[in-house]
């Protein structure tokens, strides 16, 4: 998926991402930010420039991939985990001992 980019113009001085802007300068921003900034009174949108080229999106991760959590319950992911010689901490909810499990799998 592709982000376009919209062309925009400080109002008054502000920060964005990273960069300190004054009033005048022009930068790019997503179109979801951009509208956010115009709305906030912090920019304006620059007519009459196109905007430039999608920026293709960053992939997402893959996922972990573990079974699903209807078929698994704490008693079965406790149970695999120490198997897997991890001491278990009884405080531990689902999440925690999926990445536990998770980890040890890849060592």
């Amino acid at each position: 998926m592709m982000k376009r980019m919209l062309s925009l113009k400080a109002i008054k001085p502000h920060l964005y991402g990273t960069r300190r802007l004054e009033a005048g300068d022009e930068y790019e921003a997503p179109v979801e930010e951009a509208i956010a900034q115009v709305a906030m009174r912090r920019a304006d949108f620059i007519k009459g420039k196109k905007p430039t080229a999608p920026v293709p999106a960053a992939k997402p991760e893959s996922p972990i991939s573990i079974e699903p959590l209807e078929t698994l319950t704490l008693d079965d992911l406790r149970r695999t985990a120490e198997q897997l010689g991890i001491d278990v901490d009884g405080r531990w909810g689902m999440a925690r001992l999926q990445h536990e499990i998770h980890e040890a799998k890849r060592r």
